[in-house]
């Protein structure tokens, strides 16, 4: 299962490129929150053999410093990009966001 997790994670970043190259920069945002939620879900099962149902990186973050306390440094230093990374997963879904080729290069 966890390998599973970290294959569609791969999957999802890959995708998040080529929406990039072609101009799809709403997918890009959308594939990238997927990537790292299913990163982070992956890092979960691998060290503690389950993960939360939750939809948010944020949380899922809290998670993971819980047993990496390093990655605290990271979540620090991205907090607002992983906190527009929600919007994105919502967005993409119920609201009309929209997101440029520069912001989303910086996710």
């Amino acid at each position: 299962m966890e390998e599973i997790l970290n294959k569609r994670a791969k999957l999802f970043l890959k995708e998040a490129e080529n929406d990039i190259k072609n101009g799809f920069f709403d997918l890009a945002a959308f594939h990238l929150e997927q990537a790292l939620q299913l990163k982070l879900k992956y890092i979960l099962a691998k060290k503690i053999g389950y993960f939360s149902k939750t939809n948010f990186i944020s949380t899922l973050f809290e998670e993971v410093k819980k047993i990496i306390p390093k990655i605290s440094k990271i979540h620090k230093k991205y907090k607002e990009e992983i906190e527009e990374l929600e919007i994105a997963y919502i967005g993409a879904r119920y609201l009309p966001i929209e997101y440029s080729k520069e912001k989303v290069k910086n996710y």
